[in-house]
């Protein structure tokens, strides 16, 4: 069984016309003709192309064809990105059977929402048309439902929702979480000058949702955003973009950056701060920013939890070493089929490794593309098996198709 861990959707404008209850809501966050509405302004734009590079992707098509695209004006997306039968028709041509399904516009937008209320009434607006996108996936579809973190109680509910409707999983972006102080939910106007990009996501005020993500056997799907749309320091993206256009790049750079280290972010503060150790029954899904960088981090948060003893105490409770909770932790590692790095790494990947192919983004990769880099370097069919598929359907719990 071949299961993508890491694919996308381009919302369309449906969910806000048809999905949505509270219309008012709309001003806080929607997608328009003109573009992206945010907090009542149009957004800085998430793509910078001539083609819309997070809904281009075919199967067949490669970094030279969607370059040579890019040069001769606009293409249209792929109307798999929104539209079930156009995708299980590409996950026919791409030999997948089961794929869990992101958001676009909702992982890098829906973050930045000030009004609680309207992004309550948003999340609810996404997950039930996403609800909708799986149903007509014949079971090869298994969305990753957004919840509305401006409210504590407010998500909390809407993850009870999502799960008693299906969903196997959450989106819980690494990053820094705007409207929040260390004790208590504060409203986003309140945010001061002295803590202006919030709390961090595993913070205490967050503790209530990852303990209900826990008890109801979701999985933490921890997936990075590019960021260049929200406020600095809310991830690396939007810094990493600022650079770049200082020195004249041309070109989006947060991509082969951001996602990085946005996620080996989480990984350390996680184990600095005791996440694995409190919820040892939780499910994790660190996606989109490659196997490489996991055992490194790992490993330098092992280092320095021993060269800092005296300084971690009180914030850095835990008492396990790193590498023996991310061992026992129900974890999974996401690559791509261009991560050369990946099959390098066989043993400490075999358990923990998941392909995810990105689709429909610009730099999406076949199953194809990474079996032939796994058995370019000798990788052992049983890991191989484990990797596209085994671990990914361990840990979210999808069933083998019936054989035919």
């Amino acid at each position: 069984m071949i299961v993508d861990v890491d694919s996308h959707v381009y919302e369309p404008e449906t969910i806000w016309t048809e999905y949505l209850e509270e219309k008012s809501a709309a001003g806080s966050f929607a997608l328009r003709p003109e573009g992206v509405v945010l907090n009542g302004t149009i957004a800085r734009p998430l793509n910078r192309s001539n083609i819309n590079r997070r809904a281009i992707w075919r199967p067949g098509m490669t970094p030279e064809s969607i370059g040579w695209l890019d040069l001769h004006g606009d293409q249209p997306p792929n109307p798999g990105a929104w539209d079930p039968r156009a995708r299980l028709a590409d996950l026919d041509v791409l030999g997948v059977d089961r794929q869990v399904v992101l958001p676009t516009l909702f992982g890098e937008y829906f973050p930045a929402v000030q009004d609680p209320e309207a992004a309550a009434s948003l999340a609810r607006a996404y997950n039930n048309w996403a609800h909708d996108f799986a149903q007509a996936g014949e079971g090869r579809l298994h969305p990753t439902a957004v919840v509305p973190l401006q409210a504590i109680d407010d998500a909390v509910a809407e993850l009870e929702r999502s799960a008693s409707r299906g969903f196997r999983s959450v989106l819980m972006r690494p990053m820094f979480v705007a409207g929040h102080d260390a004790d208590a939910p504060i409203p986003p106007a309140l945010v001061t000058a002295a803590n202006p990009n919030g709390v961090f996501i595993d913070n205490a005020v967050f503790r209530p949702i990852w303990a209900r993500i826990e008890e109801l056997g979701l999985v933490a799907c921890v997936h990075p955003y590019l960021g260049i749309a929200n406020n600095e320091a809310t991830s690396e993206g939007t810094f990493v973009e600022r650079v770049s256009e200082k020195l004249g790049i041309g070109h989006t750079v947060a991509e082969p950056v951001a996602y990085m280290q946005d996620n080996a972010m989480f990984l350390v503060i996680a184990l600095f701060h005791g996440l694995l150790e409190d919820y040892p029954r939780l499910k994790l899904a660190l996606l989109h920013s490659g196997a490489s960088m996991v055992p490194l981090a790992i490993e330098k948060a092992e280092t320095y939890l021993w060269l800092s003893p005296g300084s971690m105490m009180g914030a850095a409770p835990v008492c396990l070493e790193p590498e023996e909770v991310f061992d026992r932790s129900s974890v999974v590692v996401g690559f791509d089929g261009w991560e050369s790095a990946a099959p390098r790494m066989a043993e400490f990947l075999g358990p923990k490794g998941a392909w995810g192919s990105r689709y429909p983004n610009h730099d999406a990769s076949s199953p194809a593309e990474a079996i032939r880099l796994l058995e370019q370097y000798q990788t052992p069919t049983a890991t191989i098996e484990r990797l596209l598929g085994d671990n990914a359907a361990r840990l979210f719990g999808l069933d083998a198709p019936a054989k035919v």
